[in-house]
């Protein structure tokens, strides 16, 4: 389930995981996945300066937000429109709790999200730049200081609200964290998984 985490320009706004088949990542009106902001973190992870030059987050944008979907009503099978509602015709929200785990094999699906997300969004290089002299980090127009930023990663560490099925995760994660645990990046300084 996508939280509510503190961007510095833009308020309370909504990232993670919103079905726990898939590896692909909402944040506001833009997706990506998984593996890709991973990959993001460890570039940040593996840079010593002062300033990075500004990179891009492939992924995809959903600029109506009819057109993103009703997540609360996409999990409760009553409201199926839009992008989630139809990942969740696909992927519906599991009968058990029990079985409400953040699935680690979700990149297996992704040829299926890619094909759905097209019908609402269209592709995307989300600019990503690190300002590691005032310690923040900008997603597309969205600012985040150093300690939200981590909150983001340990969010992904976690596999979200639900958490990884059985404790497993990807080898993408996996990664992730061992490129942060080497690093001298200002913005993991001191900052454990």
């Amino acid at each position: 389930m996508p939280l509510e985490f503190h961007s510095l320009n833009h308020g309370r706004i909504a990232f993670g995981f919103f079905n726990i088949e898939t590896d692909l990542l909402l944040l506001e009106k833009y997706f990506f996945f998984a593996h890709f902001f991973c990959n993001i973190v460890k570039k940040i992870a593996s840079w010593q300066g002062h300033e990075m030059d500004e990179i891009a987050l492939p992924g995809y944008v959903i600029e109506r937000s009819g057109d993103v979907g009703n997540l609360m009503g996409a999990i409760q099978c009553i409201d199926l429109r839009g992008f989630i509602g139809g990942v969740y015709q696909l992927f519906p929200f599991p009968q058990s709790p029990e079985q409400f785990k953040q699935k680690p094999d979700g990149e297996a699906n992704r040829a299926m999200l890619e094909k759905l997300i097209n019908k609402w969004g269209q592709p995307a290089k989300i600019p990503v730049k690190l300002e590691a002299g005032s310690q923040k980090v900008r997603i597309a127009e969205l600012l985040f200081g150093k300690a939200v930023f981590q909150e983001l990663v340990a969010y992904v560490w976690q596999g979200g609200m639900p958490g990884w099925e059985d404790n497993l995760r990807p080898a993408y994660v996996l990664a992730m964290k061992e490129a942060i645990s080497s690093s001298t990046s200002p913005i993991f300084k001191d900052f454990e998984l």
